[in-house]
């Protein structure tokens, strides 16, 4: 039972977030602001946090800035009040995991924490051989099945860790960024699954995915993910698929504060935020991700 610290100074709000994740079969520990939060984290190590902005003593945002320096394992997700949307920008970039709004907690809370969780497993696999490499390159062509993005995000972290580049909170804050790139390409891109099925039932919304999968043109849509990493350099990820595309030219900015609430910003918010250089060919149909060594970025 994985444990997750709840940052909450309003009692009606950490109470509803403690019933999220206790009936999802999580263990909830909740404390009212950050530096209750740090001694909490200081006599026990959690498998996540999840904290409010505004708190007293210490905020959310300081909390951030914090654990990434002392705990930079532990992913952190930031909840977000009605008129405050813009500063999730700012707790991504400080070293938050991702962000919910407050009004979409009964319908993300878990499937994002699941998510986060995931990658942050897969991190913590090592591999001694692949230590000694000093480039790599890899090229993988995956079916429409989204089992296999978890295997991406690790492949990616793997790399990252034998060829040591980045720090922990780094990989994993990539590892978010490709996992959204991959379901972009191959739900969105591949199936034509709307994200704002999100926004209904999300059984909708996966037995959609399950149905196009299986249904032509669909199913013989393929993505091909390109992975290239430097020892001491930079890491650059492409991520493409055979769907109809888009113009890139009408992508809304996911920084703006109208933007952050909808299902389909945030994963183009994350990968904006956690890559140095992001940008699409001109059919939409693939992205390319670079991360530059921080003396170059």
């Amino acid at each position: 039972m994985a444990h997750v610290l709840v940052v909450e100074d309003n009692p009606v709000q950490a109470k509803h977030i403690d019933f999220i994740l206790r009936e999802a079969g999580y263990e909830v520990v909740g404390v009212a602001n950050g530096m209750a939060a740090l001694e909490s984290i200081r006599s026990r190590i959690p498998a996540a946090v999840i904290t409010d902005m505004h708190m007293p003593e210490m905020n959310g945002l300081a909390l951030v800035q914090t654990l990434r320096h002392e705990f930079p394992n532990i992913p952190v997700i930031m909840t977000t009040d009605r008129g405050t949307e813009e500063l999730a920008v700012e707790a991504l970039r400080a070293g938050a995991s991702s962000y919910i709004p407050k009004r979409n907690l009964a319908r993300d809370a878990v499937p994002i924490l699941e998510e986060i969780l995931s990658v942050t497993a897969s991190q913590q696999k090592r591999s001694e051989f692949l230590s000694r490499m000093t480039t790599a390159e890899y090229l993988f062509t995956l079916e429409n099945n989204p089992d296999l993005i978890a295997q991406v995000v690790q492949q990616v972290e793997t790399l990252l860790t034998s060829m040591q580049l980045f720090d922990e909170s780094e990989q994993l804050r990539i590892g978010m960024a490709v996992h959204e790139a991959t379901v972009n390409a191959m739900v969105h891109g591949n199936l034509e699954v709307s994200s704002d099925l999100k926004l209904g039932d999300w059984d909708a919304y996966h037995d959609m995915i399950a149905k196009r999968a299986q249904e032509l043109p669909y199913s013989a849509r393929r993505v091909y993910v390109t992975i290239r990493g430097e020892r001491g350099g930079n890491l650059e990820i492409r991520v493409l698929d055979e769907g109809r595309g888009f113009d890139p030219s009408k992508l809304p900015d996911p920084t703006e504060a109208e933007n952050l609430g909808i299902a389909s910003g945030r994963g183009l918010l994350l990968i904006r935020t956690f890559f140095d250089d992001v940008r699409f060919n001109p059919k939409g149909t693939e992205i390319i991700m670079v991360k530059r060594r921080k003396q170059d970025a």
